[in-house]
């Protein structure tokens, strides 16, 4: 038990500890609802042997571009190719091969939103890691559908714990500190980053809305367990 929680008098950490919780169980419900949709959209397009070699075909067509042509904005409310979050930045154009070995990603943005990465996924159910990703595999998740919350080292413990609170155990979530990044905390999904200084700004939750198993991901719902557990 950290220090700033032995602080905490009992009342208040069993209001605190039930309202989250409940907080927990809406972002899962949330997010169920959101994959059992993917699910259906993904046995609709899949139905007959036909229509299944077509998308195949398309999907070798689509990899090759390196930027799928979905139209996903009518179902989810949220437009890949556009800022949906205010303040937010959108890149396009983003490879998406799978390579060995280390990406020379640029530092604008960082952490990367997209690129070339590692063919291992790092999982991303609501995991909270306590050392810098490495990179590669991060951008994996990404591709998958996954927000990837970082925090510099100036982003005080309260914080950090509220962050935590957010993304400990949600699907599609994962946390870890980055500590030389330009802003306080990131939020980042393929193709899109959010910068705020606080985890009370009330676009942190914008964010995850608009973008955990969103749209603008190339593999909507692909896993993000069974992949790197480790930093």
């Amino acid at each position: 038990m950290s220090q700033d929680q032995r602080q905490h008098t009992p009342a208040p950490a069993g209001r605190d500890d039930e309202t989250r919780r409940a907080r927990l169980a809406e972002l899962r419900d949330h997010d169920a609802r959101r994959a059992r949709r993917t699910k259906r959209l993904r046995t609709a397009a899949t139905t007959g042997s036909a229509l299944a070699a077509a998308v195949a075909v398309v999907a070798v067509v689509l990899s090759a571009q390196g930027r799928p042509e979905r139209d996903t904005t009518a179902d989810s409310g949220i437009d890949p190719t556009k800022a949906n979050v205010r303040g937010e930045k959108v890149y396009d154009s983003l490879d998406r091969l799978h390579v060995k070995g280390e990406v020379d990603y640029p530092r604008t943005p960082w952490p990367p939103v997209g690129g070339r990465h590692d063919p291992r996924w790092q999982n991303a159910n609501g995991d909270v890691y306590t050392r810098p990703l490495r990179e590669e595999n991060a951008v994996h998740a990404l591709e998958h559908g996954a927000v990837w919350v970082t925090y510099s080292r100036a982003l005080p413990k309260a914080e950090v714990e509220k962050l935590r609170t957010k993304v400990a155990g949600v699907p599609y979530r994962m946390m870890s500190p980055l500590p030389d990044q330009p802003g306080r905390v990131e939020l980042t999904a393929w193709g899109h980053q959010l910068t705020v200084d606080s985890a009370d700004d009330p676009r942190v939750d914008e964010f995850f809305d608009a973008y955990v198993q969103g749209p603008q991901a190339p593999e909507e719902g692909a896993p993000v367990t069974g992949g790197k557990a480790t930093p």
